[in-house]
């Protein structure tokens, strides 16, 4: 019980600071928490299959798993993005599913745009987003939108819901997307390659969607490259 209770303090004060969500103590606090209301359960493993009629179209290669849940995090912490809160593989009552700590939030994007609100510093705010377009992209993200990017109280970019992600297209989903890139971010993808993916992901994603994503990872490369041939490094690049 004692040491319950020290694992939830330390859980409460990272949530209070909103910045603490991933590491090796967030993550062994998952796996032994008795208390679910600093983590979110997801136990919906469906798919992939060819297509799938949903309320937008028809979309091909649906999935909606808490495996890719698990990938998204796995691939967070490969690249350095710190975006995505720790997320485990748990059962929990008989059920398989992901156990991801939950973000307190200041807002999400959807309530700061109805408030017209603006960050306090523009240029760090420019590069989290083009950090998560480049993210999305990179997972082939089908699911972001305006409820599901979390705001802290510092303005720092929370992701959530990654259940639909890793489809195993090679193509960018929006290839125009985006504009600038951080240094850090472009040398983390550089290194990535079929072994590394397949250590940490290959549990969760199948030999296509390592392959689809490496190819993505290849066109996000080669797009950085051309901006800055067109516009200069110093307009396109930042740490």
């Amino acid at each position: 019980m004692a040491a319950c209770l020290c694992l939830c303090a330390a859980i409460g004060a990272a949530q209070s600071t909103s910045q603490v969500i991933q590491g090796e103590e967030v993550e062994n606090f998952l796996a032994q928490a008795k208390m679910m209301q600093f983590a979110a359960f997801k136990t919906i493993d469906e798919g992939p299959v060819p297509t799938k009629q949903l309320d937008g179209g028809v979309e091909l290669q649906f999935q909606d798993s808490w495996r890719t849940e698990v990938a998204a995090y796995e691939l967070d912490k490969l690249i350095g993005l710190g975006m995505v809160p720790a997320t485990i593989e748990r059962t929990v009552d008989g059920k398989r599913g992901s156990l991801q700590f939950w973000v307190t939030a200041q807002m999400d994007e959807g309530q700061r745009v109805k408030r017209k609100l603006s960050a306090p510093n523009p240029i760090m705010w420019n590069q989290q987003v083009a950090k998560m377009r480049l993210w999305d992209n990179l997972i082939y993200n089908t699911d972001r939108n305006l409820g599901n990017i979390l705001i802290t109280d510092s303005w720092q970019i929370r992701l959530i819901d990654h259940s639909r992600t890793f489809r195993p297209f090679e193509q960018l989903k929006d290839p125009k997307a985006p504009t600038t890139f951080s240094r850090s971010l472009l040398a983390k993808l550089e290194e990535l390659n079929e072994a590394m993916l397949k250590e940490h992901l290959g549990k969760y994603l199948s030999p296509y969607q390592i392959q689809g994503l490496l190819k993505r990872r290849d066109a996000i490369l080669a797009r950085s490259k051309e901006l800055i041939a067109e516009k200069g490094a110093g307009a396109v690049l930042y740490q």
